[in-house]
């Protein structure tokens, strides 16, 4: 594949290796030469999201644009930021992009609706529950959301910035119960809609994929599609 595909990562690394991972892992290639082409922008210093929309952080936008910006400079023909949070800026940060792009939650919540989902759990950062990113766009699907007690978001936060910290165990421990509590309340999957959250929950990816909205992979699938738009002959 030549398509070059951007991303923006950093929010955290942890996240970012394991997009590219799946990325890698989803495309039908059979040499080297048939892989998608990644720019990455692996940039840790961009301002925390959530610090930002919740406790009067440091502006994280600028350190965004930058990044948008080399990116496009680099040649990159697309551009993802695999963070869902960050995706607050999307609207602004597209609209002085050049490049084309892809919204982690578009992404999720299409599909959603394309698995014909009534009812989903909604696991996510306190300034993305907050902003009502995914909240807004399910109900215009009619998929109502299930949202975590204030005792299940304050085990999600710190179960994220464990994984940030690389302690992905700790914060499988943290974040499987509030999981496995969303499916008791009725779910019929639970969106993982930040994106250390795959990482701690790998296992439920994979034991329980009908039960999964996994935003870093249902991003990576949609990177496939972008690419594959000139590599006909690799569409699985």
């Amino acid at each position: 594949m030549s398509r070059k595909l951007g991303i923006l990562g950093g929010m955290g690394p942890l996240a970012t290796v394991e997009f590219m991972q799946k990325i890698i892992s989803r495309t039908p290639a059979h040499n080297d030469q048939q892989h998608i082409p990644m720019l990455v922008s692996n940039n840790p210093q961009i301002p925390d999201r959530t610090a930002y929309l919740i406790s009067n952080g440091e502006d994280p936008y600028p350190a965004l644009k930058e990044g948008m910006e080399q990116l496009q400079q680099a040649g990159a023909e697309c551009i993802v930021m695999p963070c869902n949070t960050a995706h607050y800026w999307y609207t602004r940060l597209t609209n002085s992009c050049n490049v084309h792009t892809i919204s982690i939650i578009d992404s999720v919540v299409d599909e959603a609706k394309h698995r014909r989902y009534r009812t989903v759990g909604l696991l996510a950062t306190t300034a993305t529950m907050m902003a009502g990113m995914y909240q807004t766009k399910l109900a215009q699907q009619q998929i109502d959301a299930i949202e975590t007690t204030d005792s299940e978001q304050q085990a999600i936060m710190n179960g994220i910035y464990a994984v940030k910290a690389g302690n992905v165990e700790h914060g499988k421990q943290l974040m499987q119960p509030v999981f496995e509590a969303m499916l008791n309340r009725g779910a019929e999957a639970v969106i993982f809609g930040c994106t250390e959250i795959p990482v701690a929950l790998a296992e439920q990816t994979i034991s329980q994929p009908q039960h999964c909205l996994d935003s870093l992979d249902i991003l990576a699938e949609q990177c496939v599609h972008w690419a594959q738009a000139d590599a006909p002959e690799l569409v699985a």
